[in-house]
């Protein structure tokens, strides 16, 4: 029994394409076309497609917003088809349930493949992908082991932070704070031990760095 396919995109010329790819290839049958969400919302009617190619960028709605409603009203695959490869909308669109990526510049028997392996149960986003994926990993996993290693800055410490921040004098911040120049000083010493750094520059950038003051 053949696949039914559905195609959402708005060039034209994208849709003729995929479907003359798709003539010879017994094991899957296109059953829908679209070009628009209003189109799709128009003409889906009862189609039931087991795996959608979805465009991201449609010219009324973007493509990540429609990936829920193909799972819910079909509950079938989407593998989304795009033009530029962003890692925050690849990781939006995972979250919305897309079970594959593929940028427009891939083969015709890539497209094939990656059909294939989603129907088969397993997420596709081809090679370039998995290499921006994994490079995205080892970064957050870079992020998470500073933030565990970092060393705990006090309130007090912040309070100091903040006002060397705005460019106040020790006398100011002491003002300010109930405390004794000297005691900002200290405090202020203890924290660039504390963080190895060299001068109140490197402190504050470390701030904005670590969100501790905003710009």
């Amino acid at each position: 029994m053949a696949i039914n396919i559905a195609i959402i995109d708005d060039h034209k010329i994208i849709r003729d394409g995929i479907r003359a790819l798709l003539i010879g290839q017994s094991e899957f049958a296109l059953t829908y076309e679209a070009s628009s969400g209003e189109n799709l919302k128009e003409t889906i009617g009862d189609a039931t497609p087991d795996l959608v190619l979805l465009d991201i960028e449609l010219p009324d709605i973007c493509g990540l917003d429609f990936i829920s409603f193909f799972k819910i009203k079909c509950n079938c695959k989407v593998l989304m088809l795009t033009a530029e490869m962003d890692e925050e909308i690849v990781c939006k669109a995972v979250n919305n349930g897309a079970d594959g990526f593929l940028n427009k510049d891939a083969s015709g028997d890539e497209l094939l493949v990656a059909m294939r392996i989603i129907m088969e149960g397993e997420p596709y986003f081809g090679q370039s992908l998995s290499s921006m994926i994994y490079r995205s990993y080892k970064r957050k996993i870079k992020e998470l082991k500073e933030i565990h290693t970092m060393p705990v800055i006090t309130e007090r410490e912040k309070e100091i932070i903040h006002c060397l921040s705005d460019g106040l004098s020790f006398k100011k911040i002491g003002e300010q704070l109930f405390i004794s120049p000297r005691t900002v000083e200290n405090h202020k010493n203890n924290l660039l031990q504390k963080l190895d750094l060299k001068n109140t520059i490197e402190l504050v950038k470390y701030a904005i760095r670590h969100k501790i003051v905003e710009l």
